[in-house]
């Protein structure tokens, strides 16, 4: 692991601006002298973004803990309405005096060509009046987690929250799955105003930070500051077509062969049925409690590679994890990257389905990327583009399916592994549904509400398989979208998932061929982090940067074949 020099206290309690501001006070005066002190200056100011961040993190990690907590929610409001906005105003400062040395353009390009594509990607986004209006939405952001993470449900006289009431989805029996489904949608929907307003406040204050920045919609100017430089929007459009194109026929036959296994009518096929499980068929119970869960993923990740396994011993010993569901939490999962401690926190909402071992597989993918950059100086190389991200968690899940073993007994091994894999295909086509609507809106940001929820629901029509029979509860369908936590807080970051699931499966096609060549690639892409650009990352993991239609044609049949491979 990369040991700071002692530039800026590792420990450092940071309760305002005040406590950060010498230190950046100093990289903003100092006399860099010469490229070497230039490199320095790098470092140090890396070192000072890492001591902010941690906490930053902590703030995050305590507040989606505890929603209903004051005290969490005041550090972290700190933190992203106080704190953040004067760190990104002394920030661009500094990046300014960086890219703007005598020696920047000169410093070798095998080292620093990423840094300096970043950092002057960065100053040319940056604008002062920005900063106040990010600030904004972060409030909004916090105000849509507590507002679903309060979110319960009472079935059988029992108030639980959403994830552990979804559980019962997945019941046999049709009356208990409805009535579930019913309590949720009607939950959710009761909310349907608040969050409307909550993401119309968004998408104004969105629209003005692109304008202020030059740019004619929030759409390419979101594409530019999530660093993409290497596809453009136009080719996630063209994504979002083939999905429809070679995923949707394959996502209906999935559909059908359910709707058959629970002997319902073509006509019958109802949304509270798309996850139940036929009579005589209980959802897989994979375990009980989260500790539970975390042993079975110790072993499995240390089956795979030993120091996997150790990374999430050490990650247990820090208390590093925080796995089931409960009341007050906010919903979701995550891997949270701590930059001075070296090591990463997860979060999830577990409540005893197979969804939760597939997220721990995931979550635990992205941990190990955080283990593997931990040796990384550079912050900047430190934080890796989504699409890496997600394919580095993504192939965990699918390199770890052969050992779900641990959870089940030979047949429910095998239809978990069979979920998993229908999973990922009808996953495409919610992917190709949440970026859609997302460059609709941004595109249209004067719609109305009404207009929203219609191009969503057309949006259903056109990537779903259009066997589910929604009468009577259209208003559920239309609303769907607002259960997306990624279009409220993180706009535009989806279509990395349906990007990084084909390269997931390149890896975990390549793992069935030769695991040692796959794992050696594995370990090497993600040791590289973002220090060099994504094509040649995964050309470092031995698969290819490509999600055209040809692509995506080719590993569908291969998965397709897998399935076929995986029978009772």
């Amino acid at each position: 692991m990369y040991q700071p020099s002692n530039f800026i206290p590792t420990d450092l309690t940071i309760n305002s601006w005040d406590d950060l501001k010498p230190y950046f006070d100093t990289l903003i005066n100092c006399d860099a002298a010469d490229s070497e002190a230039l490199s320095e200056l790098i470092v140090h100011y890396s070192e000072a973004l890492s001591v902010f961040h941690e906490q930053n993190a902590w703030s995050y990690i305590n507040m989606s803990r505890e929603t209903d907590n004051q005290e969490y929610l005041k550090r972290h409001e700190l933190f992203a309405t106080k704190i953040s906005p004067e760190l990104e105003k002394a920030g661009n400062n500094i990046e300014k005096k960086i890219v703007n040395h005598a020696a920047f353009s000169g410093l070798p390009e095998e080292r620093f060509g990423q840094l300096k594509k970043k950092l002057r990607r960065e100053l040319e986004l940056f604008r002062e009046e920005n900063v106040e209006l990010s600030a904004e939405i972060s409030k909004l952001s916090t105000k849509y987690d507590q507002l679903t993470g309060g979110l319960t449900v009472t079935l059988d006289g029992e108030e639980m929250p959403m994830p552990k009431a979804s559980v019962r989805l997945q019941s046999s029996d049709r009356s208990k799955r409805k009535e579930a489904w019913l309590a949720m949608g009607e939950k959710r929907y009761a909310i349907k105003d608040d969050a409307d307003k909550i993401y119309s406040d968004m998408l104004k204050l969105r629209v003005q930070t692109a304008k202020n920045a030059g740019y004619e919609n929030f759409r390419d100017f979101a594409h530019d500051r999530l660093q993409r430089f290497d596809y453009s929007p136009q080719d996630a459009v063209d994504f979002q077509d083939s999905i429809q194109t070679y995923i949707v026929p394959l996502a209906t036959k999935v559909a059908e062969s359910h709707r058959d296994k629970l002997g319902l009518e073509a006509d019958d096929y109802r949304p509270w049925d798309v996850s139940g499980e036929p009579v005589g068929q209980q959802a897989l119970q994979p375990f009980k409690t989260g500790a539970e869960l975390l042993e079975h993923a110790i072993k499995i990740f240390g089956d795979i590679h030993p120091q996997f396994g150790e990374n999430l011993k050490a990650m247990q010993t820090a208390n590093l994890f925080d796995l089931e569901s409960r009341k007050g939490k906010a919903p979701g999962g995550y891997n949270y990257g701590l930059e001075t401690t070296g090591m990463p926190f997860i979060f999830m909402n577990a409540a005893g389905t197979h969804r939760d071992v597939v997220t721990m597989c995931h979550e635990g993918g992205h941990a190990m990327h955080t283990f593997l950059t931990n040796d990384e100086s550079m912050i900047h190389y430190r934080d890796t583009p989504s699409e890496m991200a997600e394919t580095a968690s993504m192939s965990m899940e699918l390199m770890t399916a052969e050992r779900w073993d641990q959870f089940y007994n030979k047949k429910d091994h095998i239809r978990a592994r069979r979920e998993h894999l229908e999973g990922i295909i009808t996953f495409f086509p919610w992917c190709a549904t949440v970026d859609a609507f997302q460059h609709w809106v941004y595109l249209n940001p004067n719609h109305t509400v009404e207009e929203r929820d219609d191009y969503f629901d057309s949006l259903n029509k056109r990537f779903s398989t259009g066997l589910v029979n929604w009468e009577g509860y259209d208003h559920f369908r239309r609303n769907g979208w607002q259960r997306q936590l990624h279009i409220f807080g993180m706009p535009f970051y989806y279509v990395e998932y349906g990007i990084a699931q084909l390269g997931a499966l390149q890896v975990y096609r390549l793992f069935k061929q030769n695991p040692e060549a796959a794992l050696a690639g594995y370990i090497k892409g993600l040791s590289l982090g973002s220090s060099k650009p994504l094509p040649e990352v995964w050309e470092a993991m031995g698969i290819k940067f490509d999600f055209s239609a040809d692509t995506l044609k080719e590993l569908v049949q291969f998965v397709q074949q897998e399935l076929e491979e995986l029978q009772d």
